[in-house]
């Protein structure tokens, strides 16, 4: 055991944290220090597709940097001048810009605004702050534009810019340790589709876990201001934390998860624009003190008015965390507050050995002919997306392994491919 935890303990000393976990900021409870990220961190796009001068695309991804920051970094130097409405008429034209020749796309999970994209960049556009897009098109000839796509209405925003330079990022993604996995954008029912054309080799991961205290998570959100009485009652596998009658932290001691609500402005009327409710669901994210050093936003339920923030690992996003595998943050038209989260994160990670150092999937498009060919409706069959299962380590409790697999949005749920061909 002695070995083993100097084994250990070189390792992390001798091995700093993948790129996801790179701090900005921090901020400080009565009770510990707690890691953050800033804004425009855990609202960054999560992938970068190059199209080449063929045609071809490829996802772009290293180990040891984020692409996306660095591209982050480089746009920020740009200075956006203006914004203007480009007039698409048809879905194949918006498709068009999309897959252009000579291009970076840098894909968010899910839309933010044009506000958002000055919070993410630095920069000052001035109009259609509050129109929305999920994709930024960069084409490579053109020396003083990028485009913002909106999937939903395939509609189309043109950025001019000054001080437009590629030549930075070209040395980034020239280096060898960039890998390029071969995908196809495909643009149907005003959704953008990633599929994964070729089969494709994943690293196994295993970290070690971390978990918050239920008590000081209690402490935070009912008691801010060190001045109320927090009490706590346990009821079947559950513990319920309360304060007055206006707040309530449940946690589930088998899930070790957390669902709070707080009705202490309930009947106010409140109208949040989305650009809002993404800030406002940012600085509620701290408050939670779930360590955010791998968060990363994931998409907004537009029924229940909820922001969703995800765990990722190297662009790919963490499953099976909590029962939805998510953040949930609700901020309701009447006042209320509701958060969803899990006291279990990923803290640093382990070596893998063996044959689980890497795993290699077949591409997404067999994928879904062998669904379709096992029964499932093709009409039923959403997103097909590329990320890790959590799961408990067998030979430690300490541990979260993470297997990479493909996650089928099948009829309003998240399910392993495996789990739907097996029929479990």
């Amino acid at each position: 055991m002695i070995i083993i935890s100097v084994a250990l303990s070189i390792y992390i000393w001798s091995n700093p944290s993948r790129y996801e976990r790179e701090n900005k900021v921090s901020t400080t409870s009565s009770n510990s220090t707690l890691a953050t990220r800033t804004i425009d961190d855990i609202y960054l796009p999560t992938q970068l597709i190059h199209t080449d001068s063929a045609g071809k695309q490829t996802l772009l991804i290293n180990k040891n940097v984020s692409l996306v920051s660095q591209f982050k970094e480089q746009i920020s130097k740009w200075k956006a001048e203006s914004i203007s409405k480009v007039r698409i008429t048809s879905a194949k034209s918006y498709a068009a810009l999309l897959n252009g020749d000579d291009s970076y796309v840098l894909n968010f999970p899910d839309s933010v605004t044009v506000s958002m994209f000055n919070t993410i960049f630095n920069q000052n556009l001035k109009n259609f702050r509050s129109s929305e897009f999920s994709r930024i098109v960069i084409p490579i000839n053109d020396t003083d534009r990028l485009y913002l796509l909106n999937d939903s209405k395939h509609q189309i925003y043109s950025v001019h810019l000054k001080n437009k330079s590629l030549t930075s990022m070209k040395q980034v993604l020239q280096a060898n340790k960039v890998k390029a996995i071969a995908v196809k954008m495909t643009y149907e029912n005003n959704n953008t589709y990633i599929d994964y054309t070729q089969p494709v080799k994943m690293q196994h991961y295993s970290y070690l876990m971390s978990k918050l205290s239920a008590s000081e998570t209690a402490n935070r959100l009912l008691d801010a201001d060190g001045n109320s009485t927090v009490t706590v009652h346990n009821r079947n596998g559950s513990q319920e934390y309360t304060t007055g009658s206006y707040k309530r932290m449940t946690v589930n001691t088998k899930l070790n998860t957390v669902y709070f609500e707080d009705y202490s402005d309930l009947g106010s009327t409140r109208q949040l624009s989305f650009t809002s409710q993404l800030q406002k669901s940012y600085t509620r994210l701290v408050a939670l003190g779930v360590p955010m050093d791998n968060i990363r936003y994931y998409g907004y339920d537009a029924t229940s008015r909820s922001v969703i923030y995800r765990s990722y690992v190297e662009g790919f996003p963490i499953f099976n965390q909590t029962e939805n595998g998510d953040v949930r943050i609700q901020m309701t038209s009447t006042g209320q507050d509701r958060y969803y989260f899990s006291l279990d994160s990923l803290q640093v990670p382990v070596p893998t050995t063996g044959k689980k150092q890497s795993v290699t999937l077949p591409s997404s498009t067999s994928i879904l002919k062998q669904l379709i060919a096992a029964g499932y409706k093709d009409s039923k069959i959403g997103t097909i997306e590329l990320g890790y299962q959590w799961s408990q380590n067998k030979s430690s409790k300490l541990v979260i392994d993470l297997t990479p697999t493909y996650y089928v949005y099948y009829n309003g749920a998240w399910r392993t491919y495996t789990s739907m061909l097996s029929g479990s």
